[in-house]
């Protein structure tokens, strides 16, 4: 009876708690790519990270989490990585955003991972 339709299940109170309806809503948010994560290496001297959230800044991402990491890089004592997750506008944005951020120079790793690369 079902087949070809469209089905629309409610989320309310009745079936739902709300922190289960935030883990739905960032998953659908990340399915969409306007909910990303990824890991950045930057200088750990004054400024690295500032730099980052400047870039950040100018292409319109807003930090939702930002987290950095010293003890269990395995590269120079002198960098550091910033795992970052940012509320963008959806894929196109995602792909500006990270082109954006190897055009400066920062090692990525992006998820999600099919987010492309334009050249």
């Amino acid at each position: 009876d079902l087949k070809g339709k469209n089905i629309i299940v409610p989320l309310c109170g009745g079936n739902i708690d709300t922190t289960v309806l935030g883990r739905v809503m960032e998953r659908g948010l990340s399915a969409d790519n306007r909910l990303c994560q990824f890991n950045a290496t930057v200088s750990d001297r004054p400024g690295g990270i500032a730099m980052l959230t400047a870039l950040l800044a100018r292409e319109g991402a807003s930090i939702k989490d930002i987290y950095h990491e010293r003890a269990w890089l395995h590269t120079n004592v002198d960098q550091v990585m910033v795992k970052c997750v940012v509320e963008l506008q959806g894929k196109e944005h995602a792909t500006r955003l990270k082109n954006a951020l190897l055009e400066a120079g920062y090692p990525l790793q992006w998820k999600p991972e099919d987010v492309l690369v334009v050249n």
